[in-house]
């Protein structure tokens, strides 16, 4: 019954989950009938209100649940079912209306063809917009078939024609004018935070070993917000200054013009590009573009960095930041060196043949070298708060991997602890034995995320990792268990084929590789493998990081080690291997507990070996051992993995079957009664056979007391030993 129960909530619960298209189902064919028109609601016949009354809720409830979803979903997010009974629902509300307002020759039909190419704009899947479609034909053919039927159909054909073209033309023009805006959106967005990205790379507020992609979203989000603070607060200081100079040496423009070193190795590009970062002007003449097209007649400063004066330029040779004529005279540019390295060029100009002092030029020197210092300081403070940022995730990994107590907390943590402070597509932790040359796949994780063919290959190779055993011999992995050191050294896969657990599961499509031993002491457990599709993945930083890591993770395994043989000290019976009396009340409590609250029925069977002190008298302690461990063998390879078996005292045991009666209790004794009593014990005095008694008890039925049922199950026993052993006997059979 419990499994028919299941059945009928879950068919429950779908139900009300959908239960607007199962209200659909039946308000439609009412619709075909023609039950719902104006004269029957204004003599308020009883059938036409109950089904406006109820499609009214209905209405309501999925508007509700759009206005204030489930599930912690934001207002306004709806699922491809919620979309669609939305839809199906408003486009049935209109043709309520048409109904009740003379059928398909309405006053209100427009509505039809303004409510189909509203669907047809605003909708979020495909596949819902051609079910509303399908819908309005379907609601069409039932509001106008008793109409066709006495005048033909010819206005039917005229309003499917007319839904079909509202219909095609928003879906092929106005929807697609959406999707584009929203391109245009996403696309400016992203354009924003790429020129943040790019402005932080040029302050150098981003470390120069970090990919322009992110290492991890929380990373990258962290990262981003340090650097957009970090930009604003640049650029605030950049302007007060050229605007400053302006003012105090009655300049037309002061601009500072940011320089993009050229790549060494590329072609064509000789001279850095120059940027607009900030710009104090009164002229209109000015670009608009932020790059430049070329350096003009800066082109000697990019060439040999030192201050350039310029008198008498008539207006005919501009700077490169202007774009229309303009009456300049003079200029002045003094470069902004970082050591060696050229960042940036600091330009001034005036007109009305107003030439520039050497005065005038170390002011603007000094105005330079105070910029540099600007955003010198700020990347100070931006690299201390990203190192606090990154020791926080350390530490938290470092925290999350004490906390673990078992094997299988530490590898889950130990993923946990690697995603807060790099990015990878596959990690796998392997087990190593004691020589370092055998070696087996413990834990995969494929974190998800890379979209398409990239994220189904990195899970299909997980999947063939997935318990994968190898010999570590010419594997990149062998080679760093073997060094005890990190491999490959700089962090990147140079070589695609290169085997780093065995030849059949080469790591294609990684870019970034690191392979780190699990060390505790001299000792190596095993390794972190970490591969990743992106290029320098792991720099130096993130490496150091990671090591440390990897041998928290290798003290951290070693604990939950012997934290395992600890507990299964404390809860298992040395001998038998069966749960020890501590660890059965412990158990046992739970499992009565949670029957006094669900009514569930379970059995107690305690059993003790018939004259088992005779062979120890007889064979000698260390036969009657072995007697102990086999019947404890088979009494724990019998069992259901929810049963308790334990070791009860000297050689008694006890069984606990949850959702079993003493019937069913009675017949499992006998068949353990029987296999026992079929062994055959060897010795050096010959073989011997062993029987058992067993007593049974029920809950509720002989006991609601754990210790009653105890009592009851040895008062059943004792009765068996005193009606000639080996055989059980129920406590509620009577005679105990």
């Amino acid at each position: 019954m419990s499994a028919v129960a299941r059945r009928v909530f879950l068919m429950r619960r779908r139900l009300g989950e959908r239960w607007a298209l199962v209200s659909l189902a039946g308000l439609w064919p009412l619709l075909g009938l023609g039950l719902v028109t104006g004269p029957a609601l204004w003599r308020g016949q009883m059938l036409p209100l109950s089904v406006v009354t109820m499609f009214g809720l209905t209405l309501l409830l999925a508007v509700s649940r759009e206005l204030w979803p489930e599930r912690g979903l934001p207002v306004g997010t709806t699922t491809a079912w919620g979309e669609l009974e939305l839809g199906l629902l408003l486009l049935t509300a209109v043709y309520f209306l048409i109904g009740a307002t003379g059928g398909p020759r309405s006053f209100l039909y427009p509505m039809v063809y303004a409510l189909v190419s509203f669907l047809m704009v605003v909708h979020r899947y495909r596949a819902c917009a051609v079910a509303w479609l399908l819908a309005a034909v379907v609601l069409e053919g039932l509001t106008g078939w008793r109409t066709a039927m006495h005048h033909g159909f010819g206005l039917l054909a005229q309003h499917l024609t007319f839904i079909g073209f509202f219909a095609a033309g928003n879906l092929l023009v106005l929807s697609s004018l959406v999707r584009r805006l929203r391109r245009g959106h996403d696309d400016q967005v992203r354009t924003t935070l790429d020129r943040i990205r790019q402005e932080a790379r040029d302050f150098r507020l981003i470390s120069a070993a970090l990919p322009p992609q992110s290492r991890a979203r929380t990373r990258d989000e962290e990262q981003l917000a340090m650097a957009h603070s970090a930009v604003e607060s640049i650029h605030e200081q950049l302007f007060h200054n050229v605007d400053l100079l302006r003012t105090a040496l009655g300049l037309h423009t002061c601009t500072l013009l940011w320089c993009d070193q050229p790549d060494p190795t590329a072609k064509g590009r000789r001279h850095p590009t120059l940027t607009v970062k900030e710009m104090s002007t009164d002229s209109e003449m000015v670009t608009d573009a932020r790059t430049l097209e070329g350096p003009g007649i800066l082109t000697s400063v990019l060439s040999d960095p030192k201050p350039l004066r310029l008198r008498a330029l008539g207006g005919k040779r501009l700077p490169p930041y202007y774009q229309g004529p303009t009456r300049v005279t003079d200029l002045c540019a003094v470069p902004l060196m970082d050591g060696n390295t050229l960042r940036a060029v600091l330009c001034a100009d005036r007109t009305g043949d107003h030439p520039f002092s050497e005065g005038e030029e170390q002011v603007l020197a000094k105005a330079a070298a105070h910029i540099l210092r600007v955003v010198e300081h700020e990347r100070v403070f931006t690299a201390v708060e990203r190192s606090k940022y990154e020791q926080e995730q350390f530490y938290r990994a470092s925290e999350m991997l004490n906390e673990a107590l078992t094997v299988e907390e530490v590898h889950r943590k130990t993923f946990a602890a690697i995603r807060a402070i790099t990015h990878y597509d596959l990690a796998v932790i392997t087990r190593s034995d004691g020589e370092g040359t055998r070696h087996d796949v413990i834990a995969v994780d494929v974190p998800g995320g890379e979209a398409g063919e990239g994220e189904a290959r990195w899970s299909e190779l997980a999947q063939r990792l997935e318990g994968l055993q190898f010999e570590g011999e010419g594997s990149l992995l062998g080679m760093a268990i073997k060094n005890r050191h990190h491999m490959p050294a700089n962090g990147d896969l140079i070589d695609a084929d290169t085997v780093v657990f065995t030849p059949r599961t080469r790591l294609r499509g990684a870019n970034s590789l690191l392979v780190l031993p699990l060390q505790r002491g001299d000792q190596v457990l095993g390794a972190i493998t970490l591969a990743a599709s992106r290029p320098h993945q792991y720099p130096a930083e993130v490496r150091d990081m990671l090591r440390i890591i990897s041998h928290q993770v290798g003290v951290s395994v070693q604990n939950a080690r012997m934290y395992h043989s600890m507990e299964e000290r404390a809860t298992t019976d040395g001998l038998t291997g069966l749960t020890n009396r501590r660890a059965f009340q412990e158990r046992f409590d739970q499992l009565h507990a949670l029957a006094e609250r669900t009514g569930q029925k379970y059995a107690v069977i305690l059993t003790d070996i018939d004259h088992f002190k005779s062979v120890n008298d007889t064979y000698g302690h260390p036969v009657g051992d072995e007697v102990l461990r086999r019947t404890a063998a088979v009494f724990g390879g019998r069992s259901r993995r929810v049963d308790i078996v334990a070791r009860y005292g000297g050689e008694e045991f006890v069984l606990v079957l949850p959702d079993t009666d003493g019937l069913g209790a009675e017949h499992f004794a006998n068949e353990l009664r029987k296999e026992i009593a079929a062994m055959t014990m060897s010795s050096e005095h010959g073989n011997f056979n062993v029987t058992i008694s067993m007593g049974v008890a029920e809950f509720p039925v002989d006991g609601r007391c754990r210790n009653e049922l105890l009592e009851r199950a040895d008062q059943a026993l004792y009765y068996c030993k005193e009606h000639g052993r080996n055989c059980v006997r129920r406590w509620s059979d009577g005679g105990c």
